[in-house]
């Protein structure tokens, strides 16, 4: 088995994927509210009401159309902040009345974050990542002590690590049958691992499209 590196995996046409996030909303019929199983949008307006502004970091956020729906349905704008990070620059147009949006194109294994958010989603997302655990581990540090962080993570896709052990000692739930990793409030998770490359081969995970699986010793 050939393991790639980063710089080669963000050429795999695995990762180049378009079918996985590209379309979905907040809200609705094709939406992160399905895909998580909460809705996004009532998290944030809790947010706002309680404390006067919001943050919401959106990870392999495809063509933004979460964000700019919820950007759409705002009264008011002051106070939000939200942002999305893909890998390929395919965002739909944010606009002109919305102002509180930014996109972003990289690589979230070279993410360094700057602030603090009350939300952080990756819908389907990290099944296209080499360094799985490198970005999972920066997400949660990056929570508000109130902040929530949910993602899509198929466990099959990390070798090498006990991440069901690694979870339960931060107290980070994993819902096995839903496939979902969700934290509430930030962990400095301890690393004691080391990254050695991911296998774009691997074939299709429980999604049913093909997905990259991370090794680590």
């Amino acid at each position: 088995m050939k393991l790639l590196t980063e710089a080669e995996l963000i050429w795999s046409p695995i990762v180049a994927n378009n079918k996985m996030n590209r379309k979905r909303v907040a809200i609705g019929v094709n939406s992160y509210e399905k895909e998580l199983f909460f809705n996004p949008s009532k998290y944030l307006d809790d947010c706002l009401a309680q404390r006067g502004e919001v943050k919401w970091l959106d990870l392999c956020c495809g063509e933004g159309n979460a964000l700019i729906q919820y950007a759409k349905g705002l009264a008011q704008q002051s106070g939000v902040q939200l942002k999305g990070i893909d890998l390929v620059d395919l965002f739909q147009e944010i606009p002109p009345f919305i102002g509180c949006l930014e996109f972003e194109v990289r690589s979230l294994v070279n993410w360094v974050p700057s602030e603090k958010y009350d939300l952080i989603t990756c819908v389907h997302g990290i099944h296209y990542i080499g360094d799985k655990l490198k970005v999972l581990v920066r997400a949660i540090a990056t929570l508000q002590p109130w902040g929530l962080f949910v993602a899509n993570l198929d466990l099959n896709n990390i070798q090498g690590v006990d991440v069901k052990k690694l979870f339960a000692l931060y107290g980070i739930e994993y819902n096995k049958r839903r496939k979902l990793l969700t934290c509430t409030g930030p962990r400095h998770i301890d690393i004691t691992w080391t990254y050695v490359g991911a296998d774009d081969q691997t074939g299709p995970n429980y999604t049913g499209q093909e997905a990259v699986t991370s090794f680590y010793r």
